[in-house]
């Protein structure tokens, strides 16, 4: 059964439900739907889908003295949704006004959003029998099907999305990260017989080019590391752990893609703790061969020096990771 919002509703009701709830702002991906299936037709607005474009998303900056992030807050056309709270959780009782809201959260992705809504810890008596009936989610509130009597148009997961979003960022980075490990090795070997590598013999090379393919050939075999990072790194998105990028790295940013004609990706955000570790562990291994090989027994000591104090912070970080990963 679908609920009964229809993305309105008159002022005189508006006006007794601002005395009934309490007014709050929450993040619309943190609010669970408590049914399973919803119409994707509003009552009066037609199509879920065309009320999107009506969505304003509005920048709201912190004072130069706070330490909050800024957050794009978005403005519907419709009335705030009505949540229960129960414990620390939000369940809404508009479904499909909560639904629009959260498509357009994910178009702000992973810029962090914020709505208004109503809140209550009870049902209130002349809505009990009304909106109790709404209660039959089998998802934990996580997940809702988009369907009107025999045709299924959307099966809809907020954090699956995110999901997929970040691990095509992250499968990106990685790729490029592996391709300058496998170029590379190539170029050394053809600019050996010139001395320019600082190598005795090509063996570092072979080994390197070795190593790079043979990572790589995993990664793609093994994907459940990477899908569990970027899980990871949603709820640390979430949670506004992940900073936003300094003004100068977004300058040098825009600088290189003025010189390589590339475009920017607003969904391609700055790491997580977790994929960062990851990343530059990944970055250490595949260096360790060259180090291994270096023409003198001097600079080899001290690359592999430094080699093994980055290492020892990386395998600190890479336990607490996994930990994190086993807890979640």
């Amino acid at each position: 059964a679908a609920d009964e919002d229809d993305g309105g509703g008159s002022s005189g009701e508006a006006n007794v439900e601002a005395e009934e709830w309490d007014e709050f702002f929450a993040c619309p991906l943190s609010v669970r739907f408590t049914q399973d299936k919803i119409h994707p037709f509003f009552y009066r607005r037609g199509p879920i889908v065309n009320v999107l474009p009506k969505i304003r998303p509005v920048l709201r900056t912190p004072n130069a003295d706070s330490s909050d992030q800024a957050v794009v807050e978005l403005v519907p056309p419709f009335n705030p949704i009505h949540c229960l709270r129960k414990g620390e959780e939000l369940w809404s009782l508009d479904n499909r006004r909560l639904y629009a809201l959260q498509l357009a959260a994910m178009e702000q992705w992973p810029q962090r959003c914020r709505i208004r809504i109503l809140v209550r810890d009870r049902l209130p008596r002349h809505k009990f029998k009304s909106q109790y009936r709404k209660f039959n989610t089998t998802s934990e509130g996580r997940s809702i099907s988009v369907c009107a009597r025999y045709q299924q148009f959307d099966t809809w997961n907020w954090f699956e999305r995110a999901v997929e979003i970040e691990w095509y960022n992250f499968s990106q980075r990685l790729g490029t990260l592996l391709s300058i490990f496998e170029v590379g090795p190539v170029i050394g070997a053809l600019l050996f017989r010139t001395g320019l590598t600082g190598f005795s013999s090509r063996i570092p090379l072979v080994v390197g080019f070795v190593l790079t393919f043979a990572v790589d050939f995993f990664r793609q075999k093994v994907t459940i590391i990477e899908r569990k990072l970027c899980e990871m790194h949603v709820h640390a998105v979430l949670d506004g752990e992940v900073q936003p990028s300094s003004p100068c790295w977004q300058r040098m940013k825009r600088a290189v893609q003025r010189v390589t004609g590339g475009e920017d990706d607003p969904s391609c955000g700055p790491m997580s703790a977790p994929q960062l570790t990851v990343t530059m562990a990944l970055a250490l291994l595949l260096v360790l061969p060259y180090i291994l090989g270096a023409a003198t027994e001097r600079i080899q000591s001290s690359l592999l020096s430094c080699w093994m104090g980055i290492a020892s912070v990386l395998a600190f970080q890479l336990v607490s990771t996994v930990r994190a990963a086993r807890s979640a």
